[in-house]
């Protein structure tokens, strides 16, 4: 791991994002749905992670179109963020990315697995979600959407990001599809397995993956509806900042939280 020097690391910028914990029950408990990124990609190459990306400019100008309005869904937004006016970008960018790297619009059902997938190649062409969402009579339901956490990438890497995590109840009658891209391999996995799997080295994930797929484990027996109950009574989510930690020579090792050893050195 390299870290920037202190003044090429100010210079970075904070962009926003959104990522969605699709969820469903299973025999074995919850399972969320992880993507592969490409062994090529530019960030955190062959990792598995949940689907998402950055905030853009139509995804605020999009918030109008939400099921739930841009004023409530600005309001709920910035109840658990903090972000204010256009808070609700985040909520349709979690939407749009979701459709892109795993082919399932969120919060509906009833759509033919063929019409999902020429809308998503449209998509990828470069049309509005607004647009193809208004042609197709689908819903954009935002309101399907739980915040969950709120992670902002360490200070000293390349690439910073202020990333809002969803939850969300998979639509029963999708299948989720890679897209052969920015994703390789699509997984539905159980948060403990998923956890014994990268402590053996089989089922690599970044920091702050790890931590949210532990966050999941307390509801594993509960199931999804007492997990979105919860997120939708969280109030607001305090951001989780991790610092890397170094090691005696001054070689970063790994990142930590507040309250772990070496955060406040």
């Amino acid at each position: 791991m390299k870290l920037l020097d202190e003044a090429a690391a100010a210079a970075v910028p904070v962009r926003p994002a959104a990522t969605t914990l699709v969820l469903r029950d299973s025999f074995h408990g919850i399972e969320v749905l992880m993507v592969q990124r490409s062994p090529t990609a530019s960030f955190m190459p062959g990792a598995y992670v949940f689907p998402g990306g950055a905030v853009d400019d139509a995804d605020a100008q999009a918030t109008a179109a939400s099921d739930e309005g841009a004023a409530m869904l600005d309001a709920r937004i910035d109840l658990a963020t903090g972000h204010g006016a256009g808070a609700g970008a985040y909520a349709m960018a979690a939407l749009r990315e979701c459709f892109e790297e795993s082919g399932l619009w969120l919060g509906t059902e009833g759509a033919s697995a063929a019409t999902l997938q020429g809308l998503r190649a449209r998509l990828n062409r470069g049309e509005s979600m607004v647009d193809l969402a208004r042609e197709a009579g689908l819903p954009l339901a935002t309101s399907a959407l739980g915040a969950w956490s709120r992670w902002i990438t360490p200070v000293g890497l390349p690439r910073r990001f202020d990333t809002l995590f969803f939850v969300c109840r998979a639509p029963d009658d999708q299948e989720p599809l890679e897209d052969a891209a920015e994703t390789t391999t699509l997984k539905w996995v159980v948060p403990g397995t998923a956890l014994l799997e990268h402590a053996m080295g089989r089922f690599p994930m970044e920091f702050a993956t790890v931590r949210t797929v532990q966050s999941l484990l307390r509801f594993a027996a509960d199931g999804v509806d007492a997990l979105l109950q919860h997120a939708a009574t969280q109030g607001r989510l305090a951001p989780l900042l991790p610092r890397i930690v170094r090691d005696a020579k001054g070689v970063p090792i790994a990142p930590v939280l507040p309250g772990e050893p070496g955060y406040d050195a």
